[in-house]
């Protein structure tokens, strides 16, 4: 039908498509992708992304049901938080509750933390308190992200900082979908396709025909992917 708004789905890939791009190509990325920064920044750098993920899926978590973001909430097939404590915890050889609650480097994420970050999760934390239909935004940023452009970092980091066993590196991990093999395998590059498209599928169903609710803007986060330079240090 002409002048019909397309889904929710379509809209959000090509919104967000130049800001992959500047992400990808930014000098926050090149630093982490090439190993420019000395591993303790790349433990600094999984710190910021585990105060990301923890604040936007505790606000996933609180918003279960709604409408909207129901049919992608999928916490045992999503959720990085676990995964990113494991990988510091793995880096700095500490359990993970004593990183959490005694390393230097966390503590001071904790009481100065970047401007970048700080806004970040103060945007996580608004949109949660007034307009949680907006998380649907912010969850497509940082998964499909992860399970795109997330798997090629996550060779380039194997490379740079010398994971090639894997440890350090489970945020970019993903399990294979229920109805699968039952193995609790690393899921292929054919399971994380099946994954993408059934969230976009599920982002479809959650906004649905609401041509409103399509037609917003959705307010994407600066540091689309967690790469803006702020985030860094320059290298030695």
């Amino acid at each position: 039908m002409d002048g019909a708004v397309p889904p929710i789905s379509a809209l959000l890939k090509s919104a967000t498509a130049q800001a992959h791009q500047r992400a990808e190509h930014s000098e926050g990325a090149r630093w982490l992708t090439t190993g420019e920064l000395d591993r303790d920044e790349y433990v600094r750098f999984l710190m910021m992304l585990y105060r990301i993920y923890d604040t936007l899926e505790h606000a996933l978590d609180q918003h279960a049901s709604h409408p909207v973001l129901e049919p992608t909430y999928n916490p045992l097939l999503l959720f990085r938080t676990s995964n990113i404590s494991s990988d510091v915890s793995h880096l700095l050889q500490t359990p993970e509750s004593v990183w959490q609650s005694h390393h230097p480097t966390y503590l001071a994420l904790l009481s100065d933390p970047p401007e970048p970050l700080t806004s970040y999760v103060a945007r996580l934390q608004t949109t949660a308190s007034t307009r949680p239909s907006l998380l649907l935004a912010h969850a497509y940023v940082r998964y499909l992200g992860d399970l795109s452009g997330g798997q090629y970092i996550r060779r380039r980091l194997a490379s740079a900082y010398g994971l090639h066993d894997g440890f350090g590196l489970s945020v970019y991990d993903f399990r294979p979908m229920a109805g699968g093999d039952g193995s609790a395998r690393t899921g292929t590059s054919g399971d994380l396709r099946r994954i993408k498209a059934w969230f976009r599928e599920g982002m479809d169903v959650g906004v649905g025909e609401d041509p409103l609710l399509r037609r917003k803007r959705f307010p994407f986060p600066k540091s689309q992917n967690g790469f803006d330079v702020d985030f860094f240090p320059p290298p030695p």
